[in-house]
Formats: structure tokens, C-alpha cells, sequence
């Protein structure tokens, strides 16, 4: 059995124990070169497409991808400040971004994703006291986590990124970026390593990091965390 077909038999097995709904959006393009606009040229949207329903057949309707093309929802694309596709999002009842993915999940990113999808659709989460005692002390945040497939570390900061952003309903964003598919962005911050976690485009964190050390970060200073 190849890799390739070991992470679809995870997938598969993995999403069939998902009992409750969840919806999730991706933005897509049907160009195929750049016309001047912000958004690039998505050369792997069907591949990547491919790759998420294979996630929604496995998952006893459980869950639904919204395709949405930034060509025919310039609206939507615009609401949601869509810079990229393909780009997947997790939206709440309230229409707030919780969780933006410029990145597949594939590979070492598998299990980290389905935690998510899991818990958006209700599934408890292991931060949520934690979130909400702490939650007066955050100002709006977003969380950056940038990774690449082959990063061992990586799938362990994404997931205590993802929880805190699903906990916080909505005042912490969480957006993971392959930084290999969107090495500009990698540029930009410096990101000589991965993971490599930007909070606010202000405090970044190196490596390997745990839930501790992003609370912090997010809070601010040395303060101490409640439990």
C-alpha cells in the first residue's frame, strides 16, 4: 500500500465516526494565469478539491464542502478578505472565521484537521474552560502557524491553535499556511523554521511550542494563566 493510500484509508476511517453535521467553505479559481488582481492562480484546486471530498464521502453525509469560486462569489471572497485559493474556512452560526487553511490537509495534517472538524461539529475540546476563564484578557487575535507537510512538529501546534480558536468563539482566529505552497508569506515573516506561530503579527514563537506558551503570548507578558 503506498503513502498516498495509507492517509485516504485514515481519512476514511477517521471521518465515519463523525455522528453530527459540519459545513465547511472553500474558496477556489477557475483561472489559470494572473489578471492583475490579488488572488493567484490556482493551479491545484482540483487536486485539492479531490483531496476534501474525499473526506466529505467518507463521512456518512455528515459533512458538507461548500465550493465556492471567487470568479462567481466576488462578494463572499470579498466578505472574507480571500486573498489565495484555494482556501478552506471554518465559519460559525454567527458567520465568523474561526479557522482559515492555506494549506492541504494531508499527510502529518490529517489528524489535526479531523480533531477540528470534529470539534466544530460539537465535539468536546480540551481548551474550552481554559479559553473562556482567560478569554476577558484576549484582545482579538489571530494566530499564524505556518508548516510544511513534512514537518513532524507541526501537526501538534496546529491542533492547540485550532482548539483555541474553536473555543473562543470567534475572538481568536487561527489561519495554518503551507508555507512551501505560499513561500512569499514564509518570506515575509523570516520563517527560517517550522512550525513557526506569529500571534498578531507581533510575538512570535519558534518551534515547537505548547498550549502555555500561545496562552501567553495571546494574553500578553508574564501574566499568569488561569486554570
Amino acid at each position: 500500500m503506498s503513502q498516498d493510500d495509507k492517509y485516504k484509508e485514515i481519512i476514511k476511517r477517521e471521518m465515519a465516526k463523525l455522528t453530527k453535521p459540519v459545513k465547511l467553505k472553500v474558496f477556489t479559481s477557475q483561472r489559470t494565469e494572473a489578471d492583475g488582481s490579488k488572488i493567484r492562480a490556482c493551479m491545484d484546486c482540483g487536486q485539492f478539491m479531490s483531496l476534501l471530498r474525499i473526506y466529505e464521502e467518507n463521512s456518512n453525509g455528515m459533512l458538507t464542502i461548500e465550493e465556492l469560486s471567487i470568479d462567481n462569489n466576488p462578494e463572499f471572497a470579498k466578505r472574507y478578505d480571500i486573498q489565495r485559493v484555494p482556501t478552506i474556512l471554518f465559519v460559525n452560526d454567527d458567520g465568523k472565521e474561526l479557522i482559515r487553511y492555506l494549506a492541504a490537509p494531508q499527510g502529518g495534517e490529517i489528524q489535526p484537521f479531523i480533531q477540528s472538524l470534529f470539534t466544530f461539529a460539537g465535539a468536546p475540546n480540551y481548551y474550552e474552560a481554559t479559553i473562556k476563564q482567560n478569554l476577558d484578557r484576549i484582545q482579538p487575535s489571530i494566530i499564524k502557524v505556518m508548516i510544511t507537510e513534512t514537518c513532524p512538529y507541526c501537526p501538534t501546534v496546529v491542533a492547540t491553535a485550532s482548539q483555541f480558536a474553536l473555543a473562543s468563539e470567534g475572538k481568536i482566529r487561527t489561519v495554518i499556511i503551507d508555507i512551501m505552497a505560499n513561500p512569499d508569506i514564509g518570506q515575509y515573516y523570516d520563517a527560517s523554521g517550522v512550525p513557526y506561530t506569529v500571534i498578531n503579527d507581533k510575538k512570535t514563537l519558534v518551534g515547537m511550542v505548547g498550549a502555555n506558551e500561545i496562552l501567553r503570548a495571546l494574553i500578553g507578558g508574564n501574566i499568569k494563566v488561569q486554570y
